[in-house]
């Protein structure tokens, strides 16, 4: 996530292309958006299609004629492989060889149309990049005190005026809800009321790839900051069930205690649920533990007093 600081002089600078953004994306990989292509990926698949279904008819065409042919060795085809394989001696166009040369044909582009759906599979499970990467993306395209990207050609738009569902990126790692909340909000916060003062323009922090100036910016990375987010998440995990004992042992009256493990069970299950990446079946099933833990300390402080 990449933050302006300040400004500089327009005329010194020179903008960048296909190089300048493929080492930025390099160095940032969450950043690097491509487009799917999804109506030409289909379009291809239909097509492969059509002309598998065209192959076929023709292919079952020139069986039935075989079969029917005064020829012996045409008439055994569908029997003996090794007859049609030897048709391939004959000359190309052949009535002899033409079944031969069908089936070749479609063992070629059924192998096509099979990689082309595996393809189109692989694809469809990559990402939809998240609206503020892209709007980061974009803003590091465009200003020259960032990125200062000049794409002459028609792929200049693949970032801007297109449909958003159709771009991917190849980052996997996907994001707990606070995790999110710190990326997408909290640092564009904190960097409009605290990071662009300390940060200032004569620190000259340079962007994280190769070029001749330094730019007055500041990159907040998503490393960074799901580390920090990670570590929250970490000792919240270790000073929740500490804490909810320490509350139940210094209270004694049972209905209060009761009404504590309530709350600190809802509490506990809520900070799964944004804190982590756990499934619901998975948050029940720690939730219940935690619960029976809080249950068994109250049974044997009870008993001990």
């Amino acid at each position: 996530m990449v933050q302006e600081t300040g400004s500089l002089d327009l005329d010194s600078l020179e903008a960048g292309g296909y190089t300048r953004l493929a080492e930025f994306m390099g160095q940032e990989p969450q950043l690097a958006i491509y487009r799917r292509f999804s109506t030409l990926a289909n379009e291809n698949l239909l097509y492969l299609q059509a002309e598998l279904t065209e192959l076929g008819h023709q292919l079952e065409s020139v069986q039935k004629k075989d079969s029917q042919s005064n020829d012996d060795a045409r008439q055994k085809y569908y029997q003996c492989w090794t007859l049609l394989s030897d048709s391939a001696s004959f000359d190309t166009g052949s009535p002899e060889r033409k079944q031969y040369d069908l089936i070749m044909k479609l063992r070629a582009l059924i192998s096509d149309y099979y990689q082309a759906l595996h393809l189109q599979n692989q694809v469809l499970a990559l990402r939809t990049p998240h609206v503020k990467i892209l709007g980061d993306l974009r803003e590091w395209i465009r200003r020259p005190t960032m990125g200062f990207i000049s794409i002459m050609s028609r792929d200049s738009k693949t970032w801007y005026n297109c449909d958003e569902t159709d771009l991917i990126t190849f980052e996997h790692s996907a994001m707990d809800r606070f995790t999110a909340l710190v990326t997408y909000t909290i640092v564009d916060i904190y960097h409009n009321l605290i990071g662009r003062h300390i940060h200032k323009t004569g620190e000259g922090v340079s962007l994280p790839f190769n070029c001749r100036d330094h730019r007055p910016t500041v990159t907040y990375t998503y490393k960074s900051i799901a580390r920090s987010t990670r570590v929250f998440t970490v000792l919240t995990a270790c000073t929740l069930p500490i804490a909810a004992i320490i509350i139940l042992y210094n209270v004694h009256d049972m209905p209060t205690r009761l009404g504590i493990i309530a709350a600190l069970t809802g509490l506990f299950s809520t900070s799964m649920s944004l804190l982590t990446m756990a499934s619901l079946q998975e948050i029940f099933a720690a939730t219940a533990a935690f619960a029976a833990i809080l249950v068994f300390f109250l049974g044997s402080s009870s008993t001990g007093s």
